[in-house]
């Protein structure tokens, strides 16, 4: 998965000598909590909500509303930022992320700006790859550390002409397993959960999902 594929494009700038009065209310009227800020074509910072809120006072009467008119962005925002490349895995940006404890990174193409990847969006992935609000069933086995258990698991879900909706491996989970969960939708699901016990596989947990997605254990 990459970060091209999760990021927004449709990105709001605004200008370093623009004030924070200015960025708040582009905030506000898109409905972000970041902007990035641009000199011309030049990524030049990005600046948050907690940006603008170490900015203005809290108190929000006329002595506040006159700082944030006459305060400029470039004196609280980010300068030089993270950046990342739309190939980048969207793995590595997460973890980048959170080692650096920032919620959006902007996405330069060639020395462009042409898109920007939040926490959101990296949650937004999370769910789709593991199938969130999809039907079907939700089953967690214990497998080793070899591939033979999960080729196995493959081979039934065929045979019993399962799809599997998503899949994903914790390869922490013990010393001697892994933890497996799958996704899988399809007529025969009984069948092949009996099939899972009966040839050996170590069940840890299995969630049924209805048409409104609400889970049965």
């Amino acid at each position: 998965m990459f970060v091209k594929l999760w990021m927004k494009k449709d990105i709001i700038t605004i200008a370093p000598d623009q004030t924070l009065a200015e960025a708040e209310a582009l905030m506000q009227q898109h409905r972000i909590r970041r902007l990035i800020v641009m000199q011309g074509p030049t990524l030049v910072g990005i600046i948050s909500q907690q940006d603008i809120q170490k900015g203005i006072p809290v108190s929000g009467d006329e002595s506040s509303r006159m700082i944030a008119a006459q305060s400029k962005v470039e004196a609280y925002m980010t300068h030089n930022p993270i950046t990342a490349d739309p190939m980048a895995p969207l793995e590595d940006i997460a973890l980048s992320m959170r080692k650096n404890k920032i919620g959006g990174i902007p996405v330069l193409e060639d020395g462009a700006l042409v898109g920007i990847i939040t926490e959101s969006d990296i949650f937004r992935a999370l769910t789709e790859i593991l199938g969130a609000g999809k039907n079907g069933a939700r089953i967690e086995l214990k497998i080793g550390h070899s591939s033979k258990e999960l080729f196995q698991i493959v081979k039934l879900c065929k045979q019993f002409d399962i799809t599997i909706t998503a899949i994903s491996i914790f390869q922490d989970f013990s010393p001697e397993h892994e933890l497996l969960t799958v996704r899988l939708d399809g007529e025969e699901l009984d069948d092949l959960i009996d099939a899972l016990w009966e040839s050996g596989c170590q069940i840890n947990r299995i969630m049924r999902f209805d048409e409104e997605g609400v889970a049965d254990t």
